[in-house]
């Protein structure tokens, strides 16, 4: 016997709703209308995309453009510390009585843009392309779950069954079977797989149903998005364009808002909050802990192999001044010092037993703030200071490339703060600061020695993309230290096969700690992120989940609107 799973069937009333009811729209102060249809959103972006194909995008700008114009089997919400998903192709879903098989109801009356149906075999089809080497998808971790044979099963052109080897948590098994963009199979299937990244529909027309279709990409300068009025998976938007415009530089972003050249930006320094905040034409919302920044140590680098020099590099770096540097304003201080890449913000959940327990950042002693223990580390390893100061040992320099991404100048700051601290045992970092596509290409490939990064934290639990061991047939492309530990590769097994709560609990206590005590990154702070909006636009809710929180509700009244065509 098959049963629906728990709201399933709730969340599909609520979709229905509003797209019944084109005039709701959140937190407003008087109901959109049909007339308040139009306006152009204009955003400023630090980067460009890698792509429009989500089976292959590494960048994070480009997945949440991609979310705008392609289709998900499901939407994500996030509120009160639990992840949960919201119908959008599939009008709903249930688990089998075993928790292994999870079934999607499609909808029958969403088509691609040249009018073929959107069907079961484009979703088994595109998790085949995902779990393909050839392909090599950032993604393919989704598929380690599921049985190795046939993960997906096509049950009839609207029915599809992902089948799981064991059961175990399961808004991570939702997240794993339904949190990627679908594909056309009968586009693709001829395709060359190895070269599906210079395919047209990552480079230049991507092809989906989605509140948005692309109607320009400029590469390196703008990227224009229309509303899509036949749009069934989402509500219709009310604003009728939205303009991303590349702008490397952060203060160049900055005066492009206060001045009205756009409309948002991301990511707002703190030092520049209360400023913007004062713009009497911008509001600003702040969202929660989601943003990890970090220092990765590549350790096939042979500076970095050693556990205790890592250890050494972190008790090296005021991680706390770092903070209060970078992340307060006032009284007011915008992060707090990380341990982890599993966000804090994973919370108490619902009680019962298909919950996920109460989930903090563990209790464990993160190492102190110890310049003089990191020296006498480094000196019982063998480094002494040469006659220049910098330390020496078997003839070679402690000296190496620091990198990160251009464009951010909390990380500018942050890596001459890195430098500073790490000169002062006689260690030369040399600070290089590369191209957003570029520095996250070459993290993706190892080609880096250190790098100053950060996350967007998952919202679920499965770290096994960053922290399992790169094989031949999975690299684990964003295994960016290239770490490996045996002990840790079975707590991810466990944690991810196991339906008892209180047994994930402790996989992933261990796991962090094991991780920490390790350090392949010097983990440094989780921070809230802020960003800014022009105040004519209304419906908008700040969301830990993304910037662009349930965007088709976004509106500007008639009256407000600035561009008319």
């Amino acid at each position: 016997m098959i049963h629906f799973a728990q709201s399933s069937s709730t969340l599909a009333i609520a979709a229905a709703l509003l797209l019944s009811c084109p005039g709701l729209a959140q937190n407003s102060e008087k109901r959109a209308t049909p007339e308040d249809v139009g306006d152009t959103l204009r955003v400023a972006l630090p980067a460009d995309v890698d792509g429009f194909l989500g089976i292959v995008q590494r960048s994070a700008v480009a997945q949440m453009i991609s979310s705008l114009i392609q289709p998900r089997l499901v939407a994500s919400d996030f509120r009160g510390g639990e992840l949960s998903f919201e119908p959008s192709l599939a009008l709903g879903w249930r688990f089998s009585h075993s928790d292994t098989r999870l079934t999607f109801s499609l909808r029958k009356d969403v088509t691609w843009p040249d009018g073929h149906p959107i069907t079961a075999e484009d979703v088994k089809f595109t998790m085949d392309l995902i779990g393909d080497p050839k392909v090599g998808s950032p993604r393919r971790s989704n598929l380690e779950k599921m049985d190795d044979d046939e993960p997906v099963t096509v049950v009839d052109d609207y029915t599809v069954r992902f089948n799981f080897k064991h059961a175990y948590n399961k808004t991570t098994m939702v997240a794993h079977a339904a949190s990627v963009d679908i594909v056309p199979k009968h586009r693709l299937e001829n395709v060359d797989r190895s070269a599906l990244r210079e395919h047209e529909f990552n480079r230049r027309k991507p092809f989906g149903h989605g509140p948005y279709k692309l109607e320009k990409w400029i590469p390196g300068s703008s990227i224009t998005l229309v509303r899509n009025p036949d749009c069934k998976t989402q509500p219709v938007p009310y604003i009728k364009r939205i303009v991303f415009e590349v702008i490397p530089d952060y203060a160049t972003r900055l005066n492009a808002l206060e001045n009205g050249e756009v409309d948002l930006i991301d990511s707002i320094q703190v030092k520049d909050v209360a400023s913007v905040r004062s713009w009497p034409d911008v509001k600003v919302y702040t969202k929660g802990y989601r943003f990890l920044d970090y220092i990765t140590w590549n350790m096939k680098h042979e500076l970095f192999a050693d556990r205790d020099v890592r250890r050494a590099l972190t008790m090296a770096i005021d991680i706390e001044r770092m903070i209060d540097t970078l992340l307060k304003a006032g009284d007011q201080v915008y992060g707090v010092q990380a341990s982890s890449t599993i966000t804090p913000e994973i919370k108490a959940l619902r009680a019962g037993d298909r919950s996920f327990p109460p989930f903090r950042e563990p209790a464990r002693t993160v190492l102190p703030f110890a310049p003089d223990k990191s020296k006498q580390i480094l000196a019982d390893k063998g480094w002494k200071p040469g006659r220049d100061g910098i330390l020496v040992k078997d003839g070679r320099r402690f000296e190496f490339e620091l990198a990160t991404n251009a464009g951010n100048p909390r990380r500018a700051e942050a890596v001459k703060m890195v430098s500073q601290d790490l000169a002062k045992l006689g260690i030369k970092v040399d600070v290089r600061t590369y191209g957003s596509v570029d520095f996250f290409d070459r993290l993706s490939r190892r080609n880096f020695e250190a790098a100053l990064a950060g996350w967007s934290a998952a919202l679920f639990v499965d770290p096994s993309n960053l922290w399992g061991s790169p094989t031949k047939s999975d690299p684990k492309p964003f295994n960016f230290s290239c770490y490996s530990d045996p002990l840790v590769d079975k707590l991810l097994a466990k944690g991810l096969h196991t339906a008892n709560a209180s047994v994930e609990r402790e996989c992933w206590l261990e796991l962090q700690t094991l991780i920490y005590s390790d350090q392949p990154y010097t983990f440094l702070f989780w921070r809230s992120d802020s960003f800014a909006c022009h105040k004519r636009f209304r419906g908008i809710v700040p969301n830990i989940l993304t910037t662009y929180y349930k965007l088709p509700t976004w509106w500007v009244p008639k009256a407000e609107h600035k561009f008319k065509s």
